[in-house]
């Protein structure tokens, strides 16, 4: 199918896939397959303004009077990062809570940014043709900001409106996954006229309440620590609640031994893994954090109608926490085209860090699509 023909095809024309079954509110004629191994995984970015002279990427501050919803105007200082040509189109690239605006190797910092495979030269997010630009969440662990009330993802949208004010980017697209695309949606809601596309994975417009239920518990976790005077453990425990939900059974059941790896004391393959991940959470976040940032996922809310850009929504069949059928409510809300991809894989709601290849098949025709339009 070409780009025109897609561009013109709307979400009630495209079909759905399920491996396990249909998701309980979740009409099977509603999304499109996105096979394995397709040639669209292998697809190059035809883009016209791939440059051989890109400059190296760098990071700045944004400083700026921002209206928040729960403590008034505050004066905020947002970190930001940019890659690619200063004449290329603008994306603006936001990930979960866990992730910052590092998104590829600076002369500042030379790691890899939090979605490899995804973003890199020549990648599905083109930091030889796409100016990118990555922010740093507000309350995050490296947010000088730290609130005593709520932050909620209208806030975040403005912090990243007033990066874009000192950029000069006015119209951008905003690919955003699992809190960042949250972001970016009630991005689209305030500032409606600065948005010429969405490609959101693993977000919708509202939460779960089982996720949110989930979620409260990780929060009470955290808050124990922190009245029992270890924040860190109680952090590191919240993290591994949080990693059952962010996989799939079906990964533990292929991933993980039944029976205890040792003699002794009763431990499990599984336990081991948990504890690893808990570990390293707290060497990079921060119990405060962590709170503000949960809470704001659970305070979530966008009203779909108000979404009038073009919209590509990319939901797992295994994601508890942003299930396929509430990505769906989102996409039969949209009143505009809005094509809504839907992946089968075992890596449940990580599936937009865990499944590169497959992620950027879907954002690849998402993007070359803004860029000709």
């Amino acid at each position: 199918m070409t780009n025109a023909a897609l561009a013109r095809r709307p979400a009630a024309q495209v079909e759905a896939h399920c491996s396990s079954g249909t998701s309980p509110g979740f009409s099977s004629a509603k999304s499109t397959v996105l096979a394995r191994g397709t040639s669209s995984d292998l697809a190059r970015n035809t883009s016209p303004y791939l440059s051989s002279a890109t400059p190296p990427g760098f990071s700045g501050r944004s400083r700026q009077r921002i209206e928040l919803d729960h403590h008034g105007p505050h004066v905020i200082e947002v970190s930001y990062e940019v890659h690619g040509p200063a004449n290329a189109p603008a994306f603006v690239v936001l990930g979960g809570i866990s992730a910052g605006r590092h998104l590829a190797p600076t002369a500042e910092d030379t790691s890899p940014g939090w979605w490899p495979g995804v973003v890199e030269p020549g990648g599905a997010l083109d930091t030889t043709c796409q100016r990118l630009i990555g922010v740093d969440f507000l309350a995050g662990p490296n947010s000088t900001f730290r609130p005593t009330a709520p932050v909620t993802t209208h806030d975040q949208a403005r912090a990243v409106a007033a990066v874009l004010d000192k950029l000069g980017a006015h119209s951008v697209t905003l690919v955003g996954a699992s809190y960042g695309g949250m972001v970016a949606l009630a991005f689209a809601e305030l500032f409606a006229d600065r948005v010429s596309g969405l490609v959101l994975v693993c977000a919708a417009h509202r939460t779960h309440p089982m996720a949110t239920a989930w979620r409260s518990i990780q929060r009470s976790v955290v808050q124990l620590g922190e009245q029992s005077g270890a924040p860190e453990e109680g952090l590191a425990l919240a993290r591994q609640l949080a990693m059952t939900t962010y996989r799939s059974a079906d990964e533990f059941e292929q991933r993980f031994d039944h029976g205890p790896s040792s003699e002794g004391a009763v431990r499990f393959p599984v336990q081991d893994y948990l504890e690893a991940r808990g570990s390293a959470f707290t060497g990079v976040f921060d119990a405060a954090s962590f709170l503000s940032l949960s809470t704001s996922i659970d305070l979530h809310r966008v009203d779909p109608r108000v979404v009038g850009c073009r919209t590509t929504l990319v939901s797992f069949d295994t994601d508890a926490l942003v299930p396929p059928w509430l990505v769906e409510e989102l996409a039969q809300g949209v009143p505009g085209v809005c094509e809504h991809v839907r992946v089968s894989s075992s890596f449940g709601h990580d599936a937009f860090l865990k499944e590169p290849e497959r992620v950027s098949s879907a954002l690849r025709t998402a993007t070359e699509i803004q860029e000709v339009i």
